[in-house]
């Protein structure tokens, strides 16, 4: 719950405050269907929905405030509804997404006002971020128990970091905030609202390279991150700074900074385990074992979890190490799962070139440590989206490596099928989950003993298992 008196801070407010205890604290929400009492609701313009003609249930149970966009339409509505719910009161506003990111400033900056020592620590970067969410949340919830907030699945956009900040309670130590964007200028926004004093870009990759253009056009929107943290604290805020990655190497060194990687120039030396990784840092080594990831990637992902847990709360490693043993994958990303007796590796979330390799990779060494041959494995591939002018570019070098890896018994599923078969000779092409689904059941689970599942959400690999 958080304070009415934030309304005072929210620019966009169109009305004098009147008949409100600013005193009284409410949690807000913006799913009616979510709705619990008591609480106050804003409603944020849909496509297709106006979310006042579905608010009658919430304010039956008296929701005693609903914060509204002021236009003609919903001046009407609210009239009526005003005139039926006496108790509720209609706060108009110029623009429902710009009062729910302010609110959510104002009652952010108080937190860390009064907790001067408590993080809000930020994720961005091309690949891993939710993985990096999962896992550094999981490993704090287990040391720091409900004292910790973290963004729920990938609501990491415009409106779902302000709904994870505004689950920041007077307990609360630290935010684990996961930070998305598509489109140039969205870090910024998100940083605006969240004025995060901690850090890590994961890497820079090929992801939306529809909107960005290139690589360099990335690094310029996830590494905004970097500078959001530096300049807010003056040179004093923590940041991870990935010195394997060739664009954020590049990120100059500031107090409070930490390099971290393979390379003999990272203050934070990774050495990767048969079944996890080290970290040594200052004389002072965190490794984690874990044997239920896949890849080096993961590998990397996890011990950097625990690294950051133990500099946030270096009396507590025993139990972060063991935290990060007991981690498991989320479903659907990068999980290993049984079907019809089948090892199955699945990943139906999220896909571009970078966590493509990473994980074909991870998944051959897998089918090497469990004693078999590469022609007992299957490999479905669906479309990587979002890669604008470099598509056919980058599915044909991904059918390349698939080829190269030394898979032969591959599936290409969706609208880039052809271009992945340019790049692999024995592959063959579907166009969907739905019409490879009988055949993938009835045929190739059969055949083969081990399966490689990967491809971006809009493909629901998923269904090739019924899996819900």
């Amino acid at each position: 719950m958080i304070s009415l008196k934030h309304l005072l801070n929210c620019a966009a407010i169109l009305q004098p405050l009147q008949d409100i205890n600013l005193n009284q604290q409410l949690n807000f929400i913006t799913d009616s269907r979510k709705y619990i009492h008591p609480g106050a609701f804003v409603a944020i313009p849909g496509a297709k929905v106006n979310p006042l003609d579905l608010i009658s249930p919430i304010l039956d149970q008296g929701c005693p405030l609903v914060i509204y966009q002021k236009n003609a339409e919903n001046d009407e509505l609210i009239q009526k509804l005003s005139l039926k719910f006496v108790t509720t009161k209609f706060l108009p506003v110029s623009d429902s997404v710009t009062f729910l990111q302010q609110l959510t400033n104002s009652h952010i900056q108080e937190w860390k006002t009064a907790h001067p020592h408590h993080t809000v620590f930020a994720i961005s970067g091309s690949n891993g971020k939710t993985t990096h969410k999962e896992m550094l949340s999981f490993i704090l919830n287990t040391i720091r128990p409900n004292k910790i907030v973290a963004t729920e699945k990938n609501n990491n956009n415009h409106l779902g970091v302000p709904l994870t900040l505004l689950n920041v309670h007077e307990q609360t130590e630290m935010v684990v905030l996961e930070l998305g964007s598509n489109h140039p200028g969205e870090i910024k926004v998100l940083c605006d609202i969240a004025v995060p004093n901690a850090g890590l870009t994961t890497n820079i990759g090929a992801t939306h390279l529809e909107f960005f253009g290139t690589e360099e056009k990335v690094f310029t929107e996830e590494g905004y991150l970097y500078y959001a943290v530096k300049d807010q604290l003056k040179d004093k805020g923590f940041y991870l700074i990935n010195m394997d990655d060739p664009f954020l190497s590049t990120l100059p060194l500031f107090p409070g900074a930490i390099t971290y990687g393979e390379n003999p120039k990272a203050m934070a030396k990774v050495t990767f385990l048969e079944n996890g990784a080290e970290i040594n840092y200052k004389g002072e080594s965190v490794r984690v074992i874990n044997d239920s990831i896949t890849g080096r990637h993961n590998k990397l992902n996890l011990v950097t979890c625990a690294f950051i847990a133990h500099q946030f709360y270096p009396n507590e490693k025993e139990t972060i190490i063991q935290a990060a043993l007991n981690f498991r994958p989320t479903k659907n990303r990068s999980e290993w799962i049984e079907f019809e007796q089948t090892p199955i590796y699945l990943d139906a979330y999220n896909a571009n070139p970078s966590s493509m390799k990473a994980a074909l990779e991870g998944f051959k060494n897998a089918v090497l440590e469990k004693n078999m041959s590469l022609d007992e494995a299957c490999v479905v591939l669906g479309d990587m989206n979002e890669l604008g002018e470099s598509t056919q570019k980058y599915h044909r070098e991904i059918g390349q490596f698939v080829q190269a890896l030394g898979f032969q018994n591959a599936f290409f599923i969706g609208r880039f099928s052809s271009f992945y078969l340019e790049g692999h000779s024995h592959g063959q092409g579907r166009a969907s989950a739905a019409l490879f689904k009988q055949e993938y059941r009835t045929e190739m689970l059969k055949k083969f003993r081990i399966h490689f599942i990967k491809g971006s959400r809009s493909l629901q690999l998923e269904s090739l298992f019924d899996i819900t």
